[in-house]
């Protein structure tokens, strides 16, 4: 299991006991979502990197190492509240959220629910209708989408899209 495996370990035993006890093989799961969360960290790391703005041809060498180093930091730390630092079971957060109307926060609980419950196994993408899976997929990251099998291709494959 590598440093993120980790990582979502602990804050996954420590803010979501019951997801972690709902899961068939949490060290299996752990070790996938760590290595997910690793190419991802890669892939867009590596997007940033390619896109090197003008004003850094003249930098210094140590001025470079440090601008690649906060962007991967920056990349690393939204790939983590994306789909590591989950809510604790128990946040009521979103209905406290003065951005969210009660009927916004209460598609985010669904949303978070059921898109935890496929990512862990627990139910399927055919499990939901059409309409269901259209709310599921709004708004997600593309990796989450292949976590929890909502991603173009997966519903292709199942004849669901």
């Amino acid at each position: 299991m590598n440093q993120y495996g980790r990582i979502a370990e602990q804050h996954w035993r420590e803010h979501r006991p019951q997801s972690v006890a709902g899961l068939a093989d949490p060290e299996e799961f752990f070790t996938e979502l760590g290595v997910d969360v690793q190419l991802e960290v890669q892939a867009r790391w590596s997007g940033e990197r390619v896109a090197v703005p003008p004003a850094s041809l003249r930098e210094s060498y140590l001025e470079r190492v440090g601008r690649l180093q906060q962007s991967r930091l920056e990349v690393e730390g939204e790939v983590l509240r994306e789909l590591v630092l989950l809510p604790a079971e128990d946040d009521e957060d979103l209905g406290d959220d003065p951005f969210l109307s009660p009927e916004e926060a209460a598609e985010e609980q669904w949303r978070e629910f059921h898109l935890l419950e496929l990512i862990g196994g627990r139910s399927r993408a055919a499990d939901f209708t059409a309409e269901e899976r259209q709310r599921l997929r709004a708004g997600a990251v593309p990796r989450l989408l292949q976590l929890a099998g909502l991603s173009d291709e997966v519903l292709r494959a199942e004849g669901l899209l």
